[in-house]
């Protein structure tokens, strides 16, 4: 059986901690086996963020099946409706316009002419504008709504005494401890990278 590892991933008078795995598979019986170390802890509640998956598709999960059979609350995050609809266009049309021109840039035989040179600049132009609003929705939109229900989920408790799950994006882990950590929040708090479990 493989070993489930917890390594400190941040500063001492913040606890947080990331499961570190040496091959293990989340997805089936490793979930399992998560969860009984979670129990021992123990654990007092989940945050998962869903990103563009609705609840609806995440209750059918087998990530969904182990919170409720080891009965740990979980609160799920889904990314605003805005984002869901305007922005998660936008990025569509983006994607599709910059693969567009990619593919007319690599088909050109000569890369130097003017009209190959104009193609270039639009693809650095969109490839720049997808890395902006992926920073923007990642960075700010998802850190600020999961914080809050973080927030939400442990007001009226003393959060010393509290330990807790958030399953979601590695690139978010930064920004939420730091928001956490300047609401001077004191959880311990164990992340789980969401494709472990979520593709």
């Amino acid at each position: 059986m493989n070993t489930i590892m917890f390594e400190t991933f941040m500063d001492d008078n913040f606890a947080v901690y990331k499961v570190s795995d040496i091959g293990q598979d989340f997805t089936g019986e490793g979930a399992n086996n998560l969860f009984e170390k979670f129990k021992e802890i123990p654990v007092s509640f989940v945050t998962l963020d869903l990103g563009y998956t609705t609840l609806r598709e995440f209750n059918e999960t087998h990530l969904a099946k182990v919170l409720k059979q080891y009965e740990i609350p979980y609160f799920s995050v889904e990314l605003p409706y805005y984002v869901k609809g305007h922005f998660s266009s936008q990025i569509g049309e983006m994607k599709n316009k910059y693969h567009e021109l990619k593919s007319c840039y690599d088909a050109l035989k000569n890369k130097n002419s003017p009209g190959a040179q104009e193609l270039s600049y639009l693809i650095d132009y969109y490839s720049n504008e997808l890395q902006e609003l992926n920073y923007y929705i990642n960075q700010q939109v998802r850190v600020d709504s999961i914080c809050e229900k973080i927030l939400s989920v442990i007001e009226g408790r003393d959060s010393r005494d509290l330990t807790f799950v958030h399953i979601g994006e590695e690139n978010t882990l930064v920004g939420i401890m730091r928001e956490l950590k300047a609401r001077d929040v004191k959880s311990n708090i164990i992340f789980v990278q969401k494709s472990k479990f979520l593709d």
